[in-house]
């Protein structure tokens, strides 16, 4: 990936203020500053937000999440394909690693994920979703070491988690046969991404790496031991959910 733009630190606090999920390796401002080194990308991806929402354009809110969850899937693929250094069909050209990030045992945890996304991505497609972009390129130096990398995977993990937990709730409430599929895969689905999550807290050391007694707001924090992770978003429409993403400075590309 190159970089040609400087990014709009403004506009990226905006963004980052109103993503929570930024908080397990580090604060948003810490977060803030890694984006920024990152250079370019980050702007591109801001700069590919409206044409990324675009995709909803139906007045099903259940079938927006199923076609926001076909990307997030996309990206989810193409980060653990990047992170194992093999790439994916959703990877651009120079974002897999070419460094070994991860030891022989945890290469096993990524090379699970990696197939239990791909799975979810079947799944969601063969129930009608679709999403407009295929490709998705990361920050700049993000897939260079470890640490980047980690990070990026507990952000995008808890966006997952937000967005499935949002399905959830749109499809219970719309009742339809799409909607009660929608909010059992969803609640199954989700369930994978919370294992996900706890994971890659193990392999970057948060402890414990099972950090939150619920995912959502449902119940408040309180700080005690197994309760201090930062509680994800639950996101009221897909195209939130899509912002959310592309705030982390991912840019997609058909």
């Amino acid at each position: 990936m190159t970089d040609h733009l400087t990014p709009d630190t403004g506009r990226l606090e905006q963004i980052l203020k109103s993503v929570d999920q930024f908080k397990p390796m580090a604060t948003r401002r810490g977060f803030m500053q890694k984006l920024l080194l990152a250079g370019g990308g980050t702007a591109i991806a801001v700069a590919s937000l409206g044409k990324a929402t675009n995709v909803f354009a139906s007045s099903n809110a259940v079938l927006d999440f199923v076609n926001a969850a076909v990307g997030a899937e996309r990206i989810g693929i193409a980060f653990y394909g990047n992170a194992l250094g093999n790439g994916s069909p959703y990877s651009v050209p120079g974002d897999p690693a070419t460094n070994t990030l991860l030891n022989s045992s945890h290469r096993r945890y990524f090379q699970a994920a990696f197939n239990q996304e791909s799975s979810h991505l079947a799944t969601l497609i063969s129930k009608g979703g679709a999403f407009d972009f295929a490709h998705f390129a990361f920050p700049s130096g993000t897939f260079d070491s470890a640490s980047p990398m980690l990070a990026m995977g507990q952000n995008l993990e808890s966006i997952f988690i937000g967005a499935y937990l949002g399905a959830v709730k749109a499809g219970a409430t719309d009742g339809s046969s799409l909607g009660i599929f929608v909010a059992e895969a969803a609640a199954q689905i989700c369930g994978i991404e919370c294992e996900h999550r706890v994971l890659i807290n193990d392999i970057a050391g948060i402890d414990p790496p099972n950090d939150r007694f619920y995912e959502g707001d449902a119940v408040p924090p309180s700080g005690a031991f197994g309760d201090t992770g930062a509680r994800s978003v639950v996101y009221a429409t897909a195209g939130d959910a899509v912002n959310a993403l592309v705030g982390l400075g991912i840019a997609p590309s058909a």
